[in-house]
């Protein structure tokens, strides 16, 4: 048995044998969280009082993963750069290849970025997603750390184990002022502006990383970019000058408003202001990387070492081609196997497993949703863990699919955000609960 088994049994055992405290304390637990920030759309973010249990061992096997990963990443980006041949092979439109070429004034291709896997407690993994533009859940990371950290259960449990967590906020403040840094020449400290689509009351994210943008001394503003202003080789909102923009707004909307954000775009193209994270990041946030890097005659600047770990750990993916009647009945004979994805949409959106549908309902799929910009995928064995789960004032350990995010800060590994549910979609539109995340080791 794996030592990571070993602590879910451990943490079952303790709340089986504690029902009556723990159910009290559920709502408590219930209670704190409501209080937080941890909100998703202003509510509460759904959660279960359980923990994700991870040994030091797989946290290596985190680090080492994602380190192979940006590797890669950063060689598919370093040649779109340079090679016009390879760039058409992504058809984006001339303004995003603009965008994309324009150099953002410091050397870090992927400055914020959550990578999303399968991972199993063998230590074999898969990647689902990779999500490089407007990535998110830090805040309901660190709340839920903290609340489900400090309840009965998990105190417990720390009786007799070490559990560590992670900081995420502070870090990524160090990992942007980094980037400022090189792109200003200068230790200046910068005015920051956190920009997104904003409609109403920003989220409760944002206002956290404002609060700890200010505490590191950065006057900082929540804007949309259709309020900025770029004016004497300056970007404004209102009267606040923008040094510095930690961009959440994703980059397949600034493309489809361009008309409406043509200051921020200007601003960008004349170098003027710095982008953190930068557009380039769309080469491999959009989902054609996963087919691009399992087509050998697309990639032959990978080794092929590089090419065993796309192999391996990275679903055999392909773009969907609607007129390609081969592979029509392959799609339609496979279903059960096989899943349709967006090319460039976000919480599950558009997200379709075939074995979640009868015969007849994937055609209609097929004949009505993925007409183009759809990527046909090889489906994920999905990991499952016995979750606790509260109902009708009675707990039981349910089997949750699970997918852990990977934070990645200038590309080192920062921190986890495990999202589970019962269902095949683990998503923000379907079923989906948040876990806090621990690494344990036994308490000598």
């Amino acid at each position: 048995m794996s030592i990571t088994r070993e602590l879910y049994n451990t943490y079952e055992d303790i709340v089986m044998k504690n029902k009556d405290a723990f159910l009290k304390d559920y709502s408590q637990v219930m209670r704190r969280v409501e209080e937080s920030p941890a909100k998703y759309k202003g509510n509460p973010v759904e959660f279960l009082y359980q923990p994700m249990l991870l040994a030091e061992d797989d946290f290596k096997r985190f680090k080492s993963l994602t380190d192979q990963l940006i590797k890669i990443l950063n060689k598919v980006i370093d040649k779109y750069i340079e090679d016009e041949n390879f760039r058409s092979y992504f058809g984006f439109s001339p303004l995003l290849e603009q965008l994309i070429l324009k150099d953002p004034g410091y050397s870090i291709n992927i400055p914020m970025g959550r990578f999303d896997i399968f991972y199993n407690l063998d230590g074999s993994f898969q990647f689902c997603e990779l999500n490089a533009d407007g990535s998110s859940g830090m805040v309901e990371a660190r709340e839920l750390q903290k609340i489900i950290g400090e309840s009965f259960a998990v105190d417990k449990l720390k009786k007799s184990h070490i559990l560590q967590d992670f900081e995420l906020f502070d870090s990524w403040t160090e990992a942007l002022l980094a980037n400022y840094k090189e792109f200003s020449k200068s230790d200046d400290k910068p005015q920051i502006a956190i920009i997104d689509w904003l409609d109403g009351d920003p989220p409760s994210e944002f206002v956290e990383f404002k609060k700890t943008f200010e505490n590191f001394g950065c006057k900082t503003v929540i804007a949309d970019p259709r309020d900025l202003v770029y004016r004497d080789n300056k970007l404004y909102y209102g009267d606040f000058r923008i040094d510095c923009i930690y961009r959440r707004a994703v980059t397949w909307e600034i493309v489809e408003k361009q008309d409406e954000v043509k200051d921020f775009i200007n601003a960008y193209l004349d170098g003027k202001i710095c982008v953190v994270g930068p557009i380039r990041s769309q080469v491999i946030h959009n989902k054609i990387i996963f087919a691009i890097l399992h087509d050998s005659t697309k990639t032959p600047f990978l080794t092929e070492e590089e090419r065993e770990f796309v192999k391996k750990h990275i679903p055999y993916t392909t773009i969907f081609d609607i007129e390609n009647e081969e592979l029509l009945e392959f799609t339609i004979r496979n279903k059960d196997e096989l899943v349709l994805k967006p090319m460039d949409k976000y919480a599950s959106r558009g997200v379709r497993i075939g074995a979640d549908f009868t015969k007849e309902e994937w055609k209609k799929i097929i004949k009505e949703e993925a007409k183009d910009e759809y990527i046909l995928q090889q489906l994920c064995k999905i990991p499952k863990l016995p979750m606790a789960m509260v109902k009708d004032n009675d707990i039981k350990f349910v089997e949750n699919n699970y997918l852990i995010g990977l934070f990645m800060y200038n590309g080192k590994l920062q921190g986890l955000y495990t999202r589970t549910g019962t269902k095949n979609i683990i998503g923000s539109i379907v079923e989906c609960y948040t876990v806090p995340n621990f690494i344990v080791s036994k308490n000598m």
